[in-house]
């Protein structure tokens, strides 16, 4: 095996054995066939150094804690530079040095603190249980994310929603948001020269996005004001506070909330927003490991009883198998963990049964100052899900392997053909 860096400059997206919705078993390959460091290329793009290594990554992190540099959406940023309205900014999520470093500062506190997000929790808990409500029905998607940027719920799962109706068309833009940013991103680099159709829906989903972000803050001012006249000490909401702070603009606070609402609403991959897909991929894999989904089912037995009660932080905090099995179907590498080929939610308890775990082995969310600004919102979103489904039913799968394309995250690919057996919880 070659080791060091290794460049091919033939590397990209016309060679055979390319797929842009699988770089990740491409790019596995080309770690085992020339070693744990790659220098590649792809047209249009930076040169890329890549790792596969935990140490590797973790001296690479800890180096860059101070001034953080993430490879930026060039479509998104771009989109927005072009847009007046933006000031030449693009956001948390485009930025880097000290515009990054100004909005982040502001965002991180309010954003990532636990009791912010945990004010959320009995919407999002009522947004799970609508969702087994209706788990025969196909489901829009998954309002939990809208619920906190927009700070209401979109009642995209209310049967009797009609068409064309504000919730559809904001559930629409979110899904043309991230189709166009991953079409653009990983596509062909045309729309650097001119507007191709996909950047054209770029700007069109945006503005969508915007308008509604604008039109829902100005609801938000109105009911702030009035609380706070009412009772000054009165609690705020994450949005609330963004919207009190000073050293944060009114359009700081839509193009964060504008690139939230897609994360969680997106409908890239058959009308599945990304909450449902991670969702999805855990339900498989319990699925396929009926040990596992009952070692599970003895916690959510435990903790919930009967599962009459709303959720609070308190059941949160004691789902530590629920959250290993989140870990476990995040886990990427199988060359860092022991029995890599076996779903082991164990292997990521306290004790460690299966050996210490590098802490740069598995990081879906990034680390350190850069690290998914909505990490906690979506965590709190899985458990919810996941624990008031694997409370109430047995879950099976009896088709073929799920494979698990990556678009722009990595979502299943086909049908979903689970089978739930109630459980009948006494």
């Amino acid at each position: 095996m070659t080791h060091g860096f290794y460049n091919n400059p033939i590397i990209s997206t016309w060679s055979s054995d390319f797929d842009k919705d699988k770089t990740h078993i491409y790019f596995k390959k080309l770690f085992h066939k020339y070693g744990s460091v790659l220098r590649v290329k792809f047209p249009g793009q930076p040169t890329l150094v890549m790792l596969s290594q935990p140490e590797h990554v973790k001296t690479i992190l800890q180096s860059s804690m101070d001034n953080p540099v993430r490879l930026p959406m060039e479509s998104l940023k771009k989109a927005r530079y072009q847009d007046a309205y933006y000031d030449k900014k693009a956001g948390v999520v485009g930025e880097n040095g000290p515009e990054w470093s100004r909005v982040a500062s502001i965002l991180r506190p309010k954003v990532l603190r636990p009791d912010n997000v945990h004010q959320y929790l009995p919407q999002v808990d009522q947004v799970a249980l609508d969702f087994l409500h209706r788990r025969l029905r196909e489901t829009p998607a998954d309002p939990g994310v809208c619920l906190i940027s927009l700070n209401q719920r979109l009642g995209c799962l209310d049967p009797s929603l009609p068409t064309g109706s504000g919730p559809e068309h904001v559930i629409a833009a979110a899904r043309d948001f991230m189709t166009a940013i991953k079409e653009c991103e990983t596509g062909s680099k045309l729309w650097k020269l001119y507007p191709t159709k996909m950047f054209k829906q770029l700007q069109k989903s945006m503005d969508m996005l915007k308008e509604t972000c604008n039109g829902v803050l100005e609801e938000i001012e109105s009911k702030m004001q009035t609380k706070l006249e009412e009772n000054p000490g009165a609690r705020l909401t994450m949005v609330e506070q963004l919207l009190s702070q000073r050293d944060l603009s009114r359009k700081d606070v839509i193009t964060f909330m504008i690139d939230l609402i897609p994360g969680g609403t997106d409908t890239v991959s058959n009308n599945r927003s990304t909450m449902a897909d991670m969702a999805a991929v855990i339900l498989y894999l319990l699925a396929k490991n009926p040990d596992a989904q009952r070692s599970l089912q003895k916690e959510l037995d435990r903790v919930l009883g009967d599962g009459a009660a709303p959720l609070t932080p308190h059941h949160l905090n004691q789902f530590s198998y629920l959250k290993a099995v989140v870990k476990e179907a995040n886990r990427m590498d199988e060359n860092e963990f022991e029995h890599h080929e076996q779903f082991l939610p164990e292997r990521w308890l306290r004790h460690r049964p299966y050996g210490t775990i590098h802490p740069c082995a598995s990081l879906p969310f990034s680390f350190g100052t850069r690290m998914c600004i909505g990490r906690r919102i979506a965590e709190q979103e899985i458990y919810t899900l996941v624990a008031r489904m694997l409370h109430r039913y047995n879950v099976e799968w009896k088709h073929g392997e799920l494979e698990r394309p990556l678009k722009y995250v990595f979502s299943p690919a086909g049908p979903l053909k689970f089978t739930f057996i109630d459980r009948q919880i006494k």
